[in-house]
């Protein structure tokens, strides 16, 4: 008894200073980068497309790669085709961020960090359906980057998200080292700090939305591999179905009207209401992140998965239907790109 209350006594005190030395260290990389990034000009600077009026420094959302990493080289290179998936696409995503690369590029970059981030998990199923796997994963990176727009909106949302598979892991199923949930959810919350503001001290940029996405789905598989209940795999989207939903109707929108779906354009949902309805952003931002943790929590507790992520697609799209002929009626519809 005594020797295994000893053991669960080092155990808790190496995990207590984990925490606080990954707290210190992102702190610290974050820090770093804000100096480097103020001494090569690294800024985002407002155009006919931003929400923003004034350059603001871009790339922080680079610490969320910086946290996998850490986590992983003191965790003995845990996940390794994760990081080598996850590093591809963040060397790739932040040299766009500095100077923008051809469309054709950075699409390969994703499918291949796709590929090479879940290759342990879909190597053995049939090849259409590895193709469709990947297509469609990429595709959600693009929808969680596009919802990168205003200030506060992928802390709050990614705050929420990485609460949610902290508490399933707590509490339902223990589908991921707890310490991997903490390294990121310390790294959500100091670059959360310095951006759900008014006045935002930073931006993510693509390095920071791209990577967050595709941490993103790797949690979602990592669940869904723990818990493989049949037919439940789809509804695991749920827990990201607020962002889905905006941009799947966006894309859609643009397609039905004939105009360029790949265009760059600000007429998402979040942002009619903060550049047409003039909604604050951290109102906007913090609003999107209480659907979803209701949305979630609501999926925690039912017990038909599919029907309760069915019947919340359809309110969304009524809900997003709604908005917009609401808009339209006050003349408030974004200018079309």
């Amino acid at each position: 008894m005594q020797k295994k209350s000893c053991n669960f006594a080092i155990r808790k005190y190496f995990g207590t200073m984990y925490y606080i030395i990954a707290t210190i260290t992102v702190i610290a990389l974050e820090l770093a980068y804000f100096l480097i990034a103020k001494k090569f000009n690294i800024v985002d600077r407002p155009n006919e497309r931003s929400s923003h009026h004034k350059p603001v420094l871009l790339g922080a959302g680079i610490i969320f790669y910086l946290a996998m990493l850490f986590y992983s080289l003191t965790h003995g290179m845990a996940f390794p085709y994760f990081l080598i998936g996850l590093s591809a696409l963040a060397i790739v995503s932040y040299v766009d961020d500095l100077h923008p690369l051809p469309s054709w590029l950075r699409l390969f970059a994703q499918l291949a960090a796709v590929f090479v981030c879940f290759w342990a998990d879909i190597n053995a199923i049939e090849i259409w359906q590895l193709i469709l796997f990947v297509i469609v994963f990429a595709g959600i990176l693009n929808i969680y980057n596009f919802m990168d727009g205003i200030n506060g909106m992928l802390a709050a949302y990614s705050l929420v998200l990485v609460g949610t598979f902290g508490y399933i892991a707590l509490f339902m199923q223990r589908f991921i080292d707890l310490e991997f949930l903490v390294t990121l959810l310390i790294a959500i919350l100091v670059f959360g700090f310095f951006n759900f503001r008014t006045k935002a001290r930073c931006f993510s940029g693509d390095v920071g939305s791209i990577c967050m996405g595709l941490i993103t789905l790797f949690l979602l598989v990592r669940y869904t591999n723990a818990d493989s209940e049949p037919g439940m795999n789809v509804s695991r989207l749920c827990f990201i179905i607020v962002f889905l939903a905006d941009g799947l109707l966006t894309i859609a929108k643009r397609f039905l009207s004939g105009r360029n779906i790949l265009a760059a354009h600000r007429e998402h949902a979040y942002e009619t209401m903060v550049n047409e309805l003039h909604i604050p952003h951290l109102l906007v931002s913090g609003g999107y992140a209480l659907l979803q943790l209701i949305i979630n929590i609501g999926y925690l507790t039912v017990t038909d998965k599919n029907l309760y992520t069915l019947i919340v697609a359809v309110l969304l799209v009524m809900a997003y239907g709604l908005f917009f002929f609401y808009c339209n009626r006050k003349g408030k519809l974004p200018t079309q790109q």
